[in-house]
């Protein structure tokens, strides 16, 4: 049985106002998968995430989402598609953790509802356990460290319950115990149906977790464009990263498990 293809990208080109950040992007999305964007800095992965995620504008070229216009979708329907999770998330207001992760609920209630329903309990506890963020459900997230605001992000976009998954660096201020929890959550998600696009640098954690990665290409003086883009497996070869990060990229394989197929990349 063949996936459904739940977003597509044909031809984009996106930035801000009228300047283009990156252009020529096409790609593809199948259900229940993870792809990543890669590339170096300033190759314009942030920008093209928001775009999908409909915080900024298509400059050019047409995104569809279940085969329909992004750009047409009406925003209660949409932010019920898509949740967005940003590299940083603010603290300006003082809420507590849980108070934060509740927020992801307003897509699913009315105007009017001032009191949380059953789902709303389940989908707020759900998001807290997934996360592991339990113990922490009480403090402000201003008193929280980077990392637990990143994971109180990803809670408040769970507890949206959204079909796509868009996360932007979400290992940027994880440890190694909670990139593997990250990376334990996104497949466990995965299996039940999720779709997730993520911006990433770590080529480690792409190579473990992700079923396809595109690649966007920095250019002096023009917008970024798509160099490469397939499953990890057959597209992140010493020639195509030393393409995309001007540099020599080692690759490494577990010489204490034969029958591994794990790889590392490394200077």
């Amino acid at each position: 049985m063949t996936e459904k293809c739940i977003l597509q990208l044909d031809e984009i080109s996106a930035g801000f106002n009228t300047k283009a950040v990156v252009e020529g992007v096409s790609f593809k999305v199948k259900g229940g998968t993870i792809a990543a964007i890669a590339g170096g800095n300033g190759a314009g992965k942030s920008t093209l995430l928001k775009t999908i995620a409909r915080l900024i504008p298509v400059l050019k070229g047409k995104i569809s989402i279940d085969a329909s216009d992004l750009s047409a979708l009406p925003l209660c329907v949409l932010s019920k598609k898509i949740a967005y999770v940003p590299q940083d998330l603010s603290s300006s207001r003082d809420l507590s953790v849980e108070e934060m992760i509740a927020m992801g609920r307003n897509p699913h209630q009315k105007w009017w509802q001032w009191r949380s329903d059953q789902n709303d309990k389940l989908a707020l506890e759900n998001a807290i356990k997934a996360t592991e963020l339990d113990d922490l459900r009480h403090k402000a997230v201003s008193e929280i460290s980077g990392g637990e605001k990143q994971r109180t992000a990803i809670a408040m976009s769970l507890a949206q319950e959204p079909e796509l998954l868009l996360l932007d660096e979400p290992t940027a201020h994880l440890d190694f115990k909670h990139q593997k929890s990250l990376m334990q959550l996104l497949m466990r998600l995965k299996s039940e149906g999720m779709t997730i696009i993520t911006c990433l640098h770590d080529l480690n954690f792409i190579s473990e977790v992700c079923d396809q990665v595109v690649c966007l290409k920095k250019t002096v003086r023009a917008p970024s464009s798509q160099l490469f883009a397939g499953p990890p497996r057959e597209v992140l070869t010493r020639e195509n990263l030393q393409s995309a990060f001007e540099t020599d990229l080692r690759i490494i394989r577990d010489s204490t498990d034969p029958d591994s197929k794990s790889i590392f990349f490394g200077l």
